[in-house]
């Protein structure tokens, strides 16, 4: 027969070995195209399909205002 516990947990110490085991909100952050709207990491935003920097292909319902805005760099060598 295999080992049986001998006395009973108790409802503290079953406690404390599930504390860390509670349910987290999902990390988040905002669209800096949109600035509205909340998008998961590793997710495309919704609205106009930024995601890290780069517009995903696809048909959006807005537009990316991140690639109408030129990078600093292009625009120092080009005024010199």
């Amino acid at each position: 027969m295999p080992p049986l516990p001998k006395k009973k947990h108790t409802r503290a110490r079953k406690g404390n070995r599930n504390a860390h085991n509670a349910i987290k909100l999902p990390a988040s952050s905002v669209c800096p195209c949109s600035r509205q709207e909340r998008i998961q990491p590793h997710i495309a935003c919704p609205e106009c399909g930024n995601h890290k920097g780069r517009t995903m292909p696809g048909n959006w319902p807005q537009v990316n205002l991140l690639e109408q805005v030129q990078p600093i760099a292009a625009s120092s060598e080009s005024d010199s």
